[in-house]
C-alpha cells in the first residue's frame, strides 16, 4: 500500500508550465497591490518634506512670504494635494524668538485597489491631509 502512495508520476511539461504561469500571475498581482499601496506613502512623504523645507526658510525669514507660499503651494500641488489652505500660518514678520507656525491643509486622492468579484480596479478616495509645524523665529 505504501509503495503505491510513494510512487508518483513525474509531472508533464504542460503541468509544469501551467504551475509556472499561475505563480507568475500571482506574483504580478501581488506587485501591483504593493506598488499601488506605496505610491500614496511616497506622495505624503514628499508633502512633509516640502513643509519641512519651507519651515526652515520661515525660521530665517521670520514668516512665510507670499512668493514662498506660492512656491510651496505649487510644490504641494505637484504631489497631488488640492484645495490647499494655509489658515493659521504666520504670514507677517515676527521678532526674534517668537513662535512661527506653518499650517497646511488640503485634500489628497488616495488610490485604493478595490475588488468586485474577479475584477479589480483603482478607485480614488479623497482624504484630508493636515500638516502642522511650529518653530522659533531665528532671523
Amino acid at each position: 500500500m505504501m509503495e503505491i502512495i510513494k510512487k508518483k508520476k513525474k509531472a508533464s511539461v504542460i503541468e509544469n508550465t501551467l504551475v509556472m504561469f499561475v505563480n507568475l500571475i500571482l506574483v504580478c498581482a501581488f506587485l501591483v497591490i504593493v506598488f499601488g499601496a506605496f505610491s500614496g506613502v511616497s506622495d505624503k512623504w514628499g508633502m512633509r518634506q516640502a513643509a519641512r523645507e519651507y519651515m526652515l526658510i520661515m525660521e530665517t525669514e521670520g514668516y512665510l512670504k507670499p512668493a514662498d507660499q506660492a512656491a510651496l503651494k505649487a510644490e504641494l500641488e505637484s504631489c497631488g494635494l488640492y484645495n490647499i489652505s494655509f489658515s493659521g500660518t504666520t504670514t507677517r514678520e515676527v521678532d526674534y524668538g517668537e513662535r512661527i507656525y506653518l499650517c497646511i491643509s488640503g485634500t489628497y486622492d488616495d488610490n485604493i485597489l478595490s475588488f468586485a468579484g474577479a475584477i479589480s480596479k483603482y478607485t480614488t478616495h479623497p482624504s484630508r491631509i493636515t500638516i502642522n509645524r511650529q518653530t522659533t523665529a531665528k532671523q
